[in-house]
């Protein structure tokens, strides 16, 4: 190999070490395999997937997406369509519009096009963690305000935070890991006072108390990101949009994202769904319910903290040493998501809200690894 690019190669692979790596943690035929178990003996409850929408409705929308499409063929006129249908859904036009590959290819993107090395971004501690891997991709600087101790968002601090370099502030409402949507006065009041891009990530917005979509003609730096991993249950399909004033997904859309992102699966898939907007509606309840049950059933017991959610998910702080506790849940077939320290907040795990035998089952597990680690 030329010394030139031995040279390039070794440049590239030292640089990548600034960068953090994702973790996602156990996976469900890995887990099995260590104790010796069935795949369906595992309970998956660490990514915020949503198991209320049933499986044979979303299967029965790809075995009809399977007989309709032709896959020899880029999606285009299925883009629109998809846009002309989540209309009636997010409650805008279609040119506020922006589809892509979930909503982390659609925050990578916006990063990509407003960030520069050496310029940066501004966000919330803590919180989802794609933000500041996106920004040190750009080798831009990542920086974080923490919340307060009731998790709400310290404006003055944020807005005493901007330097001349920040383009850029990401907000997740709802928040990951805390669970807990944010004023909608502080966000405008940050996008009022912050001359660059806010960035607010909607992942879970549709199990909250409302969006800030209707802010997006008024409030030109406003960018909102969308998923169809959550709400939809299509995290395997990958799917999302941005939504913003029209001159700017104009520009994201024409000059900075990609052609045939997504794939023509995922845009039918998605279709049919909000055709059958019923089904997903319901599944919403149905998990709202069981999501105040698990918090009710978690505080009941001895040790435990289970703190308000308007998300999928719940977080939970421990007397018990959570790294203890996470592994007594995996050997009895339970992943929930290890976070340990949140804020001044020690030994926390999180925990996705799932159908009422699901949560029977970690209710059952939690007690018994609290006993085990006692």
């Amino acid at each position: 190999m030329p010394e030139r690019r031995k040279t390039v190669l070794r440049e590239v692979l030292a640089e990548s070490q600034i960068l953090g790596t994702y973790d996602m943690g156990e996976t469900i035929e890995g887990l099995a395999r260590k104790l010796g178990k069935e795949p369906s003996e595992i309970l998956k409850l660490n990514s915020n997937e949503n198991f209320f929408v049933p499986l044979d409705f979303l299967r029965s929308a790809l075995r009809e997406v399977a007989k309709e499409v032709d896959p020899r063929i880029y999606p285009r006129d299925e883009l629109g369509e998809l846009k002309e249908a989540l209309v009636r859904y997010v409650n805008v036009s279609p040119e506020h519009i922006v589809i892509g590959t979930g909503s982390d290819q659609l925050i990578d993107l916006v990063t990509r096009m407003v960030l520069e090395p050496g310029d940066e971004a501004l966000s919330i501690a803590p919180t989802f963690s794609i933000y500041e891997r996106c920004v040190r991709i750009q080798r831009a600087l990542y920086r974080s305000v923490p919340l307060r101790g009731d998790f709400s968002l310290d404006t003055e601090r944020i807005l005493g935070s901007v330097t001349p370099k920040t383009k850029l502030l990401f907000i997740c409402s709802p928040n990951n890991p805390t669970a807990n949507q944010f004023s909608r006065g502080d966000i405008e009041l940050l996008a009022d006072q912050f001359d660059g891009l806010v960035a607010v990530d909607e992942a879970y917005v549709d199990f909250s108390n409302g969006s800030l979509v209707d802010l997006v003609n008024d409030v030109g730096n406003l960018i909102i990101f969308r998923t169809f991993s959550k709400v939809f249950g299509l995290a395997g399909l990958r799917l999302g949009c941005a939504i913003a004033n029209p001159e700017l997904t104009k520009v994201i859309d024409e000059r900075y994202q990609m052609p045939y992102t997504v794939t023509i699966t995922a845009v039918k898939v998605a279709l049919k769904l909000l055709d059958k907007i019923g089904t997903i509606e319901k599944s919403i309840r149905e998990m709202k319910s069981e999501r105040n049950r698990l918090t009710e059933r978690l505080n009941m017991l001895i040790g435990v903290h289970a703190f308000k959610s308007e998300t999928n998910f719940v977080l939970v702080q421990l007397e018990r040493n959570s790294d203890e506790v996470y592994k007594a849940l995996l050997e009895k077939g339970v992943i929930v998501r290890n976070l340990g320290t949140v804020l001044h907040l020690d030994n926390c795990l999180r925990v996705t809200v799932a159908p009422r035998p699901m949560m029977a089952k970690f209710s059952a597990a939690l007690k018994g690894a609290l006993i085990d680690v006692a």
